[in-house]
């Protein structure tokens, strides 16, 4: 598996930050409307983009660098979400590397882009946690982030295994073959 991201692989990472930014917007209007947590509902829809990219690079450090573009473009909104975003693309890549070590199957894509939410949930957690000092985020139910962890890979599963099922194979190119 090769480690150097190349031009296109960054303006493939790129592409994909701008549609998550977009992608962001858009779901704000579903959080308003459906009464389920953020995490659920971002879930597919992220696991989606992440499995898309994935698939298109095959590369190492792919979700860290997705998590780095995108925490610095939403650090306008915030410099905690931005952590927890960077914080969980990290955690992602660390959990497939050790886990999977490649991505050489359509299943371990599949398997691995819900990492990323899964990281998103563990790294609002840590920020939530140690960095936010009110007593307005509190936390106190290890069980509440179990259920919340598998509930979001779940519905990563959902976004991703979409995403393997109706992606060409010529969307992968000659290079990455």
């Amino acid at each position: 598996m090769k480690w150097n991201m190349t031009i296109k692989d960054l303006t493939t990472i790129g592409i994909c930050i701008a549609i998550a930014v977009v992608l962001g917007k858009v779901l704000g209007v579903l959080h308003s409307i459906l009464p389920l947590s953020r995490g659920i509902i971002n879930a597919p829809f992220y696991s989606f983009l992440i499995t898309v990219m994935i698939y298109k690079i095959r590369k190492p450090g792919i979700m860290t660098m997705f998590a780095l573009g995108y925490g610095l473009i939403m650090i306008r909104i915030s410099i905690f979400m931005s952590i927890a975003i960077i914080i969980g693309g990290i955690l992602a890549d660390i959990v497939n590397l050790l886990i999977l070590k490649n991505y050489d199957s359509k299943i371990k894509i599949a398997l691995c882009a819900p990492i990323y939410s899964v990281g998103g949930i563990i790294g609002t957690f840590f920020v939530v946690t140690f960095m936010v000092n009110s007593a307005r985020y509190l936390f106190q139910g290890n069980l509440a982030l179990l259920i919340s962890i598998i509930s979001v890979y779940i519905a990563g599963l959902i976004g991703s295994f979409t995403a393997i099922k109706i992606m060409p194979e010529r969307l992968r190119g000659v290079n990455n073959a």
